[in-house]
């Protein structure tokens, strides 16, 4: 899978931003605040590698076709590389499957 050092980083700035948060809550705020900025950032770098890693495929007409990271954070999961997408072909909001974009 394409750029797996995002998926890495993103996910293991979240899991210490997480520790930091109980840490900070109990000994200091500003730690606390510091470490919810970073488990934000570590959020949206996992959110930018599942944008630039799948295309999306549309279960009713079969088309492939990419989305934005705003539309994969506002996008609604249905399951496990699934989403409510609207499909640029049919212009009807339909249940998609994601598929790894192979460059």
């Amino acid at each position: 899978m394409k750029n797996k050092g995002y998926l890495i980083f993103g996910v293991s700035l979240s899991i210490v931003s997480l520790i930091l948060v109980f840490i900070g809550a109990i000994l200091n705020i500003v730690v606390c605040i510091i470490s919810l900025i970073c488990l934000f950032i570590g959020i949206l770098i996992v959110m930018h590698w599942s944008t630039s890693g799948y295309m999306w495929v549309c279960d009713k007409c079969g088309e492939k076709f990419r989305i934005t990271l705003k539309e994969n954070i506002i996008g609604v999961n249905s399951g496990v590389n699934y989403k409510n997408l609207y499909c640029p072909k049919c212009n009807k909001k339909t249940m998609c499957k994601g598929i790894v974009y192979k460059n």
